[in-house]
């Protein structure tokens, strides 16, 4: 028998394994870098498994709770103890729509996003909250409308007078599902391991340095709520003091946060608030004694505040990508938000992700970094279910002891405290700590998907023209017959013709030309121009053949240029600076602007557009490529807004992170070619035409447009860091 306990001291306990799996896996990420990202899967499994248990067990724990009740006592924690629900839920919400004050001022921009013109879906809050039709939630996890449905059906129970078989059914359904759970839960180490080996393993090391802001505004919160605001307002609510409650209860409380299980300790809770409550009022009530064994596991399946605190992610992921939630967007996070997190932040937050585009993949982060703070967020969640238990059996008693002053001052110093950790939050990552913005890197580093064609570059200088070769436009004969293909291009033309780190000559367009010239079976000249105007007059003299530069598909641009058939659609877009992309959301909001300065290319189309569209408008015409880079260098910019396809403003906002890219609504697509002379050859622009047009059909436009203007690298990306390949060379 001693042997045998002493193995069992010897055995390792769940949350020690976690911890061990965390270990493991970010030194195994670290370690073979990208060669484990393989075990995502394994981490996608367990997720999976975690959410086998969640609706079921959801829609148990509230029937069961509530149909245990008598409608008295359900009156009575309806009014009373429902009263410090919505309290601590309010508490808990504003803490969480006030931590972006703590997001630093950090440079943040990213490729080109579809998501960016995607209409969102509109929130029909009758279907989300109202379960007309309780299978087809289910099915769906309309995790809002199966809670309505279970506190319904849970409050009909309590009137039903043979209810106690089936009462007594759903309770062994639900201890059934937390002996699943526990199944489940002997697994979490290994799925740890998986899911943060593969994020160690693929993360940009960029983004781990972001990481930790929200680990940082995470634990503080948590801590400021279970040790201050929580116990204070216990104390000024009731008799007890403030080192009192503190006391009571450390004990379940450190248990609790060593194991991330707060269930475990709900008996251990219940009685030492029972005892608290008789040492501290020498007139305790077998009702007040009651009302504890009521609250607290009544309490379990209502989101606590541990679980409030986590919606703080999407704030953070929305910061984290660059796609700073709006304000407008707040009620839906703590109203769809807080009703989702029935059924726990597995659900929760890939609901809300979607509500608000923002990626699904920001899930898989929320669970590496949850691993450290779910522990502090189950901390917070005992204190929650004892503030519940505690407020609650003396409001049910009439006990009370509401002191405006005290409860004012109190308020009056926890939201200095709260406010003073924000800051200084951001204070730390702002000026001391503050991460490399390497986006710029990442787009000076692309290079070429296939193998280019023989090529070369003028740089600065066209060449002397040749009298015999330049007194007309090109033709595809003379093209076919010297194996030289002549291709204007504009200097600095992010992303579609730019010279990288290496100083090669790339971008969408610049590939293109490679693969046109393929087709033909002829060499590359690429030759500078500045402007829209100068390509117009070097294709007229015949000193290049096609302008390889996207280019809007519009009337006014035919009177300058034969334009291809479309080669994408783009929205067109404008570049503001971060802090006034709100003033630009619509056109409607930008005509009523009244006489902005707005910047525009030099083509025929876009400076008519902005006098159609936005009459009191200034046009800024920008005659040469390089103007623009002048423009975003100037700190304040001279103009209010710059004009131009998404994509390339995208680029744009890379180089210069300080602005943002606005797509306005409605949004308004426009078809971007290419062009040849407006008298070339007719046989030149045929041949160009069925090339983009089989280009399409094969994929090779819409592969080249995900890596270059998407920023969808997959293969290209360069490996990331690793001990393997970087410091051993174990692996290519």
């Amino acid at each position: 028998m001693s042997s045998k306990t002493e193995q069992q001291r010897r055995r390792l306990g769940i949350a020690t394994q976690v911890f061990i799996g965390l270990g493991l896996g970010i030194l195994t990420g670290v370690f073979f870098g990208e060669r484990v990202a393989f075990l995502q899967i394994g981490g996608d499994i367990f997720i999976a498994l975690l959410q086998v248990t969640v609706i079921p067990y959801v829609v148990v724990a509230l029937i069961t709770s509530l149909g245990r009740l008598t409608f008295a006592e359900a009156k009575q924690l309806g009014l009373k103890a429902g009263s410090v629900l919505i309290l601590l839920w309010i508490v808990g919400l504003g803490v969480v729509l006030a931590t972006p004050l703590a997001f630093p001022s950090w440079p943040s921009a990213s490729f080109f996003s579809v998501s960016q013109i995607q209409e969102p879906t509109a929130v029909d809050f009758l279907s989300l909250y109202i379960p007309s039709n309780i299978f087809a939630a289910l099915s769906n996890a309309i995790v809002p409308a199966i809670v309505v449905f279970s506190i319904l059906f849970g409050v009909a129970l309590i009137g039903v007078k043979s209810k106690t078989r089936f009462v007594d059914l759903l309770t062994t359904v639900g201890d059934t599902l937390m002996t699943m759970t526990g199944f489940i839960g002997r697994l979490a180490p290994y799925g740890v391991f998986a899911i943060t080996a593969a994020a160690a393993g693929t993360i940009d090391v960029a983004d781990l340095a972001r990481l930790q802001v929200y680990l940082v505004i995470y634990v503080a919160m948590a801590l400021i709520l279970s040790l201050w605001i929580i116990p204070g307002l216990i104390a000024a609510l009731t008799p007890l003091r403030y080192g009192s409650v503190i006391r009571a209860f450390r004990g379940p409380l450190i248990t609790a946060f060593a194991t991330a299980n707060v269930l475990i300790v709900l008996p251990v809770l219940a009685a030492d608030a029972k005892r608290l409550i008789e040492e501290t009022d020498e007139r305790t009530s077998p009702q007040e004694e009651s009302a504890i064994d009521i609250l607290i596991p009544a309490a379990f399946p209502f989101p606590n505040l541990g679980l409030v605190l986590s919606l703080m992610f999407v704030l953070f992921g929305g910061w984290f990508v660059g796609a700073s939630v709006s304000v407008s967007d707040y009620p839906l996070i703590a109203g769809a938000g807080l009703a989702s997190l029935f059924g726990s932040t597995v659900l929760a937050l890939p609901f809300l992700f979607d509500l608000l585009r923002l990626p699904a993949d920001l899930f898989q982060v929320f669970i590496t970094v949850d691993v450290i703070g779910a522990r502090f967020g189950t901390l917070l969640a005992g204190m929650h279910i004892i503030a519940i238990a505690l407020i609650g059996a003396y409001a049910l008693e009439g006990a009370l002891q509401v002191r405006i002053r005290r409860l004012l001052r109190f308020a009056l110093v926890s939201v200095v405290l709260v406010l003073a950790a924000l800051i200084g939050i951001r204070a730390f990552y702002t000026y001391v700590f503050v991460a490399p913005f390497t986006k710029d890197e990442l787009l000076a580093g692309l290079f070429f998907q296939s193998e280019p064609q023989p090529h070369i570059v003028y740089r600065d200088q066209p060449p002397a023209p040749d009298p015999d070769t330049v007194s007309a436009p090109g033709t595809l004969a003379r093209i076919q017959e010297t194996g030289l293909l002549r291709s204007c291009y504009r200097r600095s033309d992010y992303p579609s013709a730019f010279f990288n780190r290496d100083r090669e000559l790339v971008g969408f367009d610049i590939e293109m030309t490679h693969r046109l010239a393929h087709a033909l079976d002829a060499r590359i000249a690429f030759i500078p121009v500045d402007s829209v105007s100068g390509a117009e007059a070097s294709l007229a003299r015949g000193e290049c053949d096609v302008f390889m530069s996207l280019m809007p598909i519009v009337p006014d641009m035919t009177l300058s240029f034969a334009m291809t058939v479309p080669v994408i659609e783009s929205p067109l877009s404008v570049i503001v600076e971060d802090h006034r992309r709100r003033d630009f959301e619509t056109w409607d909001a930008i005509k009523s602007a009244g006489a902005i300065r707005i910047a525009t290319t030099n083509n025929a189309a876009t400076p008519r557009l902005i006098r159609r569209m936005l009459p009191d408008a200034q046009a800024l015409v920008l005659a040469e490529s390089p103007a623009l880079d002048e423009l975003l260098s100037e700190d304040p910019t001279s103009v209010d807004a710059i004009l131009m396809a998404a994509e390339e403003a995208a680029a744009w906002t890379i180089r210069y992170p300080r602005f943002n890219v606005t797509v306005p609504k409605p949004i308004r697509m426009i078809p971007f070619g290419y062009a040849v002379p407006h008298e070339g050859d007719p046989h030149l622009l045929n041949f160009i035409n069925t090339w983009l047009i089989n280009a399409q059909g094969y994929g090779t436009v819409d592969q080249l447009y995900r890596y270059w203007m998407l920023g969808e690298l997959g293969s290209a990306r360069p490996p990331r860091w690793s001990i393997a390949r970087d410091l051993l060379g174990w692996i290519d």
